[in-house]
């Protein structure tokens, strides 16, 4: 059981960092090449956990080469358009001005009712609401609604809305964080006094949050959010 114990440790330790290393898709993005390593990683993991009878080492090697495989392989899409196109396919037009194309629907084995699932998911229920539909190569559907579909926007009334001064999460359970600080347009400096105005430490923090224009707001460990409203 030890030893099974230890094989486990190891190979998800070599699937996170072989994950890691061939970036953050989700499972819905993944072109059909990375599909097909993903799934052949994982059962040569399954094998590798299960069969202690065979060396570990041998069980890595494949996996390994697998992972390497897919990194030349998207360095190749990266650079050439052909070997993207290959690889990855192209988006196909599903819709254009407003009328499904049943040729390019016949290509991609669709029918008109998972054209029609796509859109609901999208929450469009009128077709005739749609301007343009593409199907991605990861299996998605964008649109783009028609000109009287579309919801009213403040460029639609010539306005120009103030900024919204998004807050960034700046102190998160008494840690600084060097990115919120730096999106927030503010730094330790400024941190260490806003502190002190608190006349709180920072490992006394569960969350600080802060805007450009320098609003905060504060949450000190052991408060809910409703204390501090």
């Amino acid at each position: 059981m030890a030893i099974v114990a230890l094989r486990t440790v190891i190979i998800y330790a070599v699937l996170v960092a072989a994950m890691r290393v061939m970036g953050k898709r989700q499972l819905g993005d993944l072109n059909p090449s990375e599909l097909v390593v993903t799934l052949l990683v994982a059962d040569m993991a399954a094998v590798a956990m299960e069969d202690t009878g065979a060396p570990l080492f041998g069980g890595l090697i494949p996996i390994a080469v697998l992972v390497s495989l897919e990194l030349l392989l998207s360095g190749a899409m990266l650079k050439s358009p052909l070997a993207e196109r290959l690889m990855g396919g192209r988006s196909v037009w599903l819709i254009v001005n407003g009328e499904l194309d049943r040729k390019a629907m016949k290509k991609l084995r669709l029918t008109v009712d998972d054209v029609l699932s796509a859109l609901r998911q999208q929450g469009v229920f009128n077709l005739q609401d749609v301007q343009y539909a593409v199907a991605e190569t990861g299996g998605q559907i964008s649109l783009s609604l028609q000109p009287t579909a579309r919801p009213v926007t403040p460029a639609d009334l010539h306005l120009t809305p103030p900024d919204d001064d998004t807050p960034f999460l700046v102190v998160s359970d008494g840690k600084p964080l060097p990115l919120g600080l730096s999106l927030s347009g503010h730094d330790v400096q400024w941190l260490h006094r806003v502190l002190r105005e608190e006349r709180c430490a920072p490992e006394e923090v569960f969350l600080l949050t802060a805007d450009r224009g320098g609003r905060t707001h504060l949450i000190r460990k052991g408060e809910t959010v409703s204390d501090v409203l």
